[in-house]
């Protein structure tokens, strides 16, 4: 595509029969600006595909790189997701027919330079294996106040996946690591806004389908105004495992919740957020996703007490809040297990984030036992964090 030109791209793109393809965006890419325009191409594809997701572009096949450019003008995909945001209603969380930008799902492939303004939604499915993605911009900042529902940058489902180097400002999730993810890193950079950090999961939301990450790695990041930093979720009832997990060098500017662990997880909106289906109300509380071999080291910076949280609250008691009585907002660590069984071989070391006030951090645990976790750092309790 020829440098500086802008395209109209109207109706969605797929093409997943590819080998051995060079993508280069050198111009710009335009979704079409009217919501109604964007949500007929959606029940369109829904109509003849029996799916719940469109993905207004869907690149498959061995070999594929997308490659961008560094010219700050050039290589955007402008997607006018503000228009979505603000024509969401009051106490919704995201109005119907919402296209995800991208699917990328390849074998030895990459994506660099990549540029995205205004998205409406999820952003870019990570699939396959061996892919490196490196540079990334991703603009999600509401410039009205409404807040940009489900702006996730990443969400990974492949294995030997690197993103690096990202500035990501956005609604959601930076990256969502999803069942079936292993050998994921994500290192350097920016993230923040309102984002809700670097994540694992949600897991465990189809209770009939057993959830399997691994080996997933989380480096060297700063993380700015976010509601979370390092954050695990797993659904109530879900069944699974997570292994050998770990945030390092990780710097918070006025985080909410720096550190958060939940087995208790639950959707405030509509399954159309998730990719499986399952029920998001009455779950029954048989199973848990385990979390075994969990590191958290080096995190330093400040808490959000002032202003905690952010736009995407629609419940009372908050979505990010529930089941969390009398949050003071200086905690450093929250780790909600479901059972005294369900988390294994955690470890913390060297967590040093304090409240704007520059009062001495808390922490809420629960289950995470002595037994099972010799290496927790503190005693796993309510109150004063007290590293040993």
């Amino acid at each position: 595509m020829h440098k500086g030109t802008d395209y109209n791209i109207l109706t969605p793109i797929s093409a997943t029969n590819l080998s051995n393809v060079e993508i280069h965006l050198q111009g710009n890419l335009h979704l079409p600006q009217r919501i109604t325009e964007i949500q007929a191409a959606v029940n369109a594809s829904n109509a003849l595909t029996y799916s719940t997701a469109l993905y207004w572009f869907k690149l498959a096949g061995a070999s594929i790189d997308f490659i961008g450019t560094s010219n700050p003008t050039n290589g955007w995909i402008h997607s006018y997701g503000q228009a979505w945001w603000d024509a969401n209603p009051v106490n919704g969380t995201g109005i119907a027919a919402r296209p995800h930008l991208m699917s990328f799902n390849t074998t030895h492939g990459s994506i660099q330079h990549f540029k995205s303004r205004k998205p409406i939604a999820w952003g870019v499915q990570l699939i396959g294996n061996n892919i490196t993605v490196r540079d990334t911009v991703v603009d999600a900042v509401s410039t009205t106040g409404r807040f940009p529902f489900n702006t996730d940058a990443f969400d990974v489902t492949g294995t030997n996946i690197k993103i690096l180097d990202s500035l990501i400002f956005n609604g959601d999730d930076a990256i969502a690591v999803q069942s079936g993810a292993h050998d994921i890193l994500f290192q350097g950079g920016t993230i923040g806004y309102q984002s809700h950090g670097m994540s694992i999961g949600s897991l465990g939301q189809n209770q009939g389908s057993f959830a399997n990450v691994s080996n997933i790695k989380f480096n060297n990041v700063t993380v700015i105004n976010a509601v979370y930093a390092a954050r695990f979720k797993s659904w109530i009832g879900g069944q699974g495992l997570a292994q050998n997990v770990t945030w390092s060098n990780i710097r918070t500017h006025n985080v909410t919740f720096p550190i958060f662990v939940t087995q208790t997880y639950y959707n405030q909106g509509s399954n159309q957020t998730q990719l499986e289906n399952g029920a998001t109300v009455g779950r029954s509380n048989n199973s848990t996703v385990q979390m075994s071999d969990f590191t958290w080291e080096n995190f330093t910076g400040s808490i959000n007490t002032l202003q905690p949280g952010d736009g995407s609250c629609v419940t009372d008691p908050c979505w990010y809040d529930a089941g969390l009585p009398n949050l003071n907002h200086t905690e450093a660590m929250i780790m909600e297990c479901n059972t005294n069984s369900s988390c294994r071989n955690f470890t913390t070391k060297d967590i040093q984030v304090l409240s704007e006030l520059k009062e001495a951090a808390t922490v809420i645990c629960e289950n995470a036992t002595a037994q099972l976790n010799p290496n927790l750092g503190f005693d796993c309790r309510n109150g004063t964090y007290i590293p040993f």
